[in-house]
């Protein structure tokens, strides 16, 4: 058993790579990905209120969430697996879409 040295957490050695739990690890493979979802999401909403037409940007919600889904699937070999920590970065990106971020 081997502490993440990010987290903190104790997880098998099996689990870690460079000393990261895979948690960890995709949650740095991914955070620009996370980034780019949450400011198409926002620029979604913003040409929603002002009635434009947001079907294009719908479809690049969509590619930015399949590379996301890819780049979890290399970390992570179980489905089930992949496809939680796919749902947890998902939910993450929401909330992140509402927090303006700093110059």
């Amino acid at each position: 058993m081997l502490l993440c040295r990010e987290c903190g957490r104790q997880v098998a050695s099996s689990q870690t790579r460079n000393g990261l739990c895979i948690d960890c690890q995709v949650r740095h493979s991914v955070a620009d990905l996370r980034d780019e979802h949450a400011r198409l999401w926002r620029k979604r909403e913003r040409y929603r209120s002002q009635n434009a037409n947001v079907a294009q940007i719908g479809h690049q919600i969509a590619r930015v969430e399949d590379r996301m889904a890819q780049r979890i699937k290399e970390l992570v070999s179980n489905e089930r697996e992949a496809a939680d920590h796919l749902r947890r970065e998902l939910e993450a990106a929401r909330g992140q879409r509402y927090t303006i971020k700093g110059v």
